[in-house]
């Protein structure tokens, strides 16, 4: 089915989402959907570790974090990067965001979304700048609109001590700064969105209402539209990108977000104080109601040694440490005497390897089979995981939020002769290598870069058993990764690379597009999966769950093809410090929102100083 046969078909229905509060919300946020939620529970997923409720929120203190690298992107149109810095999402409001109350939200949440990972669905969200929002799909006319209801007194941050602040002078946002803000970033060709989505250059932007505001866009550019200008779009002060022209100078910072760009110490800390203007407040739990943020302030030490950042976290200077792997997380646990963890992002390490699927010999199914039933990935899962973690991880991963879309290998609705492909037996390879004209085996090169040379050479040893001599080609990683975006398969028959999205699953990016550059790691263009991916497009914001529905069904036949070879991963962990309270892990609070959760937060200054820091 094509997705015009389908958006013909329902061309007329309207989809309307409308979210009550905000990402620090007066209350806690409610939906009202088309359709029902997908993947939601109750309560907190129990394979997480969650603490007990905590007492009544206190403010004050000082919130402090690592950043391994630093901060150069503080304007969301000056950038090259695909997502803006951390430092943007602590200084301005998105027209939406994850719902606090939907996570844990200190044991008061209802845990539909945990917030370990940066996935989130459209059902998940909570409003910031705008409070409400609906979208109509019209096929036949070839556009969809998007409307949204504009919050009110909401006041861009007091800061006497910049010139920009001075200027905006803590005045009320108004419409005409998010239709500004929405303006220039798809008219602006700076901006990564300009860039990537030109099918967003020719949206109509209009106030419609005192406090609303509409977008026109295509038809085709409609999910886009959705994601990107609810999700990424900062609202900045108009009066600002017009004297400077841009707000790339941290000097420039001026926004509605819960805390304002302080300092900036160039390779050392990133300084942050309390919005005092802010207009949120705590949505659930003892503090509901209460004025966001608790904190004073927040800190990033701009430490890239990674040990210098286990010292950081051990001797109590930084307040949490995300993503660690086992033995660093096991390092720090025998430091900190109660120290708090929960699980979270899938192993940092997504190795997969790719094959060009439209060259020989990997344009012949049985030697794709082959090459994975020859690696034996329970071992490597023993050997590089400790014996934690998925086997099966290519092209999704499992994720409670996202569990509708996954198909695991002891599914009852899962092939057997898929089963047969992640079951290590490298007599059935020799097999079928023969079966498809290699019986003495071939030789293969795999482009790389250094720090996946081990892992690699585990694979080499592998597939040497069934006469596959594959010779290793690392890279410097910007070598590699240029390599890796023009698909120069005439140099490399497979790649090493990385997964996709789970937000975007309904696009396929690693399935489909027919190149690296595309997302297309293994060359795939398949018309099973082509047919798969048009149908997830047409019918994903109609209907999430039959979206869903397909993915996982798509996945009987893609799996069957072989067209990569997963690496088993394991979840990494987050470990923090006992005093900081209403904190259960949390890593981004919606879609690439790092670091978000510090508006929510509160330190425990009386146990911090017990433990003698």
């Amino acid at each position: 089915m094509k997705k015009g046969t389908i958006w013909v078909a329902l061309s007329c229905l309207l989809i309307i989402t409308l979210v009550m509060g905000a990402c620090g919300g007066e209350t806690p946020a409610t939906q009202t959907t088309t359709t029902a939620p997908t993947g939601a529970t109750t309560k907190p997923p129990t394979s997480i570790a969650t603490t007990a409720p905590s007492a009544k929120p206190q403010y004050g203190g000082t919130l402090r974090i690592a950043l391994a690298r630093d901060q150069t992107v503080f304007d969301d149109i000056v950038t090259t990067l695909f997502a803006p810095g951390p430092v943007l999402r602590l200084v301005y409001d998105s027209l939406w965001q994850g719902d606090w109350a939907k996570g844990d939200a200190g044991g008061y949440g209802t845990g539909e979304s945990p917030w370990i990972d940066w996935w989130d669905k459209f059902e998940d969200k909570g409003g910031c700048a705008a409070t409400a929002w609906e979208w109509t799909l019209d096929a036949p006319n070839n556009q969809g609109t998007i409307k949204y209801q504009i919050r009110q007194g909401v006041h861009f941050a007091r800061n006497s001590d910049s010139e920009a602040g001075r200027l905006v002078n803590g005045r009320s946002m108004t419409v005409d700064d998010v239709i500004f803000s929405l303006r220039q970033i798809v008219t602006d060709n700076r901006s990564y969105l300009w860039r990537a989505y030109p099918e967003l250059r020719s949206a109509d932007i209009q106030k419609t209402g005192s406090w609303e505001v509409t977008i026109k866009v295509p038809f085709a550019a409609m999910i886009a539209a959705v994601a990107k200008f609810s999700s990424y779009v900062h609202i900045v002060p108009r009066e600002v990108v017009q004297r400077y022209g841009s707000m790339a100078d941290w000097r420039n910072s001026a926004g509605t977000g819960p805390f304002v760009l302080k300092d900036y110490v160039t390779g050392g800390v990133i300084t942050f104080v309390k919005n005092d203007n802010y207009w949120a407040t705590d949505p659930v739990g003892p503090g509901k109601g209460n004025r966001l943020p608790y904190i004073d302030g927040f800190r990033y030490l701009i430490i890239p040694d990674a040990s210098t950042r286990m010292a950081a976290m051990r001797t109590g200077k930084i307040d949490q440490m995300p993503n660690l792997n086992y033995d660093d997380a096991a390092t720090i646990r025998k430091a900190i005497t109660g120290v708090k963890e929960r699980e979270g992002i899938l192993g940092g390490d997504a190795t997969y390897i790719y094959m060009n699927s439209q060259k020989p010999p990997f344009n012949n199914v049985k030697v794709r089979r082959a090459l994975l039933m020859a690696t034996d990935l329970e071992s490597i899962k023993k050997s590089f995981n400790r014996g934690l973690g998925q086997i099966l991880t290519w092209p999704v991963e499992y994720v409670p939020a996202y569990k509708d879309i996954y198909l695991g290998l002891d599914d009852p609705e899962m092939p057997a002769s898929v089963k047969e492909l992640y079951t290590y037996n490298p007599n059935k390879a020799k097999q079928l290598l023969a079966e498809a004209g290699y019986p003495d085996g071939f030789k293969a090169v795999a482009l790389l870069d250094q720090s996946e040379a081990d892992y690699f050479s585990v694979i080499k040893e592998m597939w040497a058993k069934i006469n596959v001599q594959l010779t290793l080609n690392v890279q410097e990683t910007g070598a590699r990764t240029t390599l890796y975006r023009a698909g120069n398969y005439e140099i490399v028959g497979m790649m090493s690379g990385g997964r996709g999205p789970l937000s975007v699953f309904y696009k396929m990016v690693t399935l489909v597009g027919g190149s690296p550059a595309a997302g297309s790691g293994s060359n795939i263009n398949d018309p099973i999966i082509n047919k798969a991916s048009d149908e997830m497009m047409g019918i994903y914001m109609i209907d999430t769950k039959k979206a869903m529905a397909i993915f996982k069904e798509s996945m009987k036949y893609v799996l069957d093809q072989a067209y990569t070879i997963p690496r088993p991963m394991y979840p990494q962990t987050t470990l923090w410090w006992p005093w900081l309270k209403n904190y259960t892990g949390e890593y981004s609070v919606g879609y690439v929102r790092y670091e978000s959760w510090a508006q929510w937060i509160w330190i425990d200054q009386d146990l911090k100083k017990t433990m003698g820091y």
